[in-house]
């Protein structure tokens, strides 16, 4: 019987959703050996999102932790995939805010006199301002440094990238499958220093990092069509409208905690098109065309998982970005790959030793 001859890698990456793309890239660019798994499913986190950067976000208007940091790094790594691929992955669009409340637009005017805030908000503006609104509307303001990245432009090409290299392998990889050695560790016949866990929500799943807070959270999306008159920036509203080209938008979120099961049910629906109807009233005839359902890989302190299991540190893990993965993973992918090749120390507050009481004893 012929003997399947091993081979070596430095890393396998489990799941090649944004997380594994951006740090499989990374270190392909680093001279490293990589081996990226993914069974090629439609449906997942980061193929269903709109890949929004927003540096404001929710009912306070809170900047995003970090900011300073995340925004340059996703900014330059996004314009170097698009010098190499010579393809538009990265969007910057103009974004509005629209206020919902006397009490957002009083918050508005607090952050507006804050120095810290000053880089990311621009202009207030009346209903009357923009074409699109009704003069119900109580106006909004202007956002700066937004866009949206095209996720699966993205994650598409890269995936083709990665099989031009042989480094990709169309698959699921059942973790029983994995045989720890003392310096690495096995699957089928690939030997690798690391594992790297960046295969999102089913990380709940995984026995060895099970004991990792994660909190997914399932979020439907919609393409829709009109050929009535569209904004020209993406509309911020409680939920948000990104403009397309030829007439079509998206038109997003949902956020349900129970029954992640990947299926589009009624009660986000109606939750999504009676917001539009609203809000948008001209809108709320357009054609759907397509409804996605992701499940947000969410963490409970809001900050990713980065690091190496402490019993096994031929297992690690990349993961938990929630719904800011366009924003973060840029930063976080860097230091990682540092982590990984010269063992530069992780932020503490994403480092998953943060957790390491709860891990059990081997």
């Amino acid at each position: 019987m012929a003997e399947y001859q091993t081979s070596n890698v430095d890393f396998i990456i489990v799941g090649q959703g944004l997380a594994g793309s951006l740090l499989g890239w990374r270190l392909l660019q680093q001279g490293c050996s990589v081996l990226i798994v993914d069974p090629c499913l439609e449906q997942t986190a980061s193929r269903t999102a709109a890949g929004l950067i927003n540096p404001i976000t929710g009912k306070r208007l809170v900047k995003t932790q970090h900011i300073e940091e995340y925004l340059p790094a996703a900014t330059k790594l996004y314009g170097e995939l698009a010098v190499f691929f010579s393809d538009q992955f990265w969007n910057d669009m103009e974004q509005v805010r629209l206020f919902q409340s006397k009490a957002e637009c009083e918050q508005w005017q607090k952050r507006q006199a804050d120095p810290d805030y000053k880089p990311y908000l621009a202009d207030q503006f009346s209903a009357n301002s923009k074409a699109y609104l009704s003069n119900k509307s109580s106006g909004g303001f202007e956002q700066k440094q937004c866009g949206y990245l095209d996720t699966v432009l993205l994650l598409d090409t890269l995936r083709e990238y990665f099989q031009d290299n042989g480094c990709f392998i169309k698959q699921h990889l059942n973790i029983d499958e994995l045989t720890m050695l003392e310096s690495s560790v096995q699957w089928k016949n690939y030997d690798a220093k690391k594992v790297i866990f960046c295969d999102g929500f089913n990380l709940q799943n995984n026995h060895w990092f099970s004991w990792l807070p994660l909190q997914p959270v399932q979020g439907e999306i919609f393409t829709l069509q009109t050929k009535k008159l569209l904004p020209k920036e993406i509309v911020q509203f409680g939920k948000w409208l990104l403009p397309l080209k030829n007439g079509q938008f998206r038109l997003g979120s949902t956020w349900q905690w129970d029954l992640l099961d990947e299926q589009p049910t009624e009660k986000s629906s109606l939750e999504l098109m009676q917001s539009l109807k609203q809000q948008f009233s001209q809108l709320s005839d357009a054609l759907l065309i397509e409804k996605k359902v992701g499940v947000r890989p969410g963490t409970r302190d809001k900050m990713p998982f980065l690091g190496s299991h402490p019993y096994y540190p031929n297992l690690s893990v990349f993961n938990g970005f929630g719904s800011k993965g366009a924003l973060m993973i840029p930063w976080y992918s860097d230091r990682f790959c540092q982590y990984l090749i010269n063992e530069q120390v992780l932020p503490d507050f994403a480092d998953i030793k943060r957790y390491m009481n709860d891990c059990p004893t081997r």
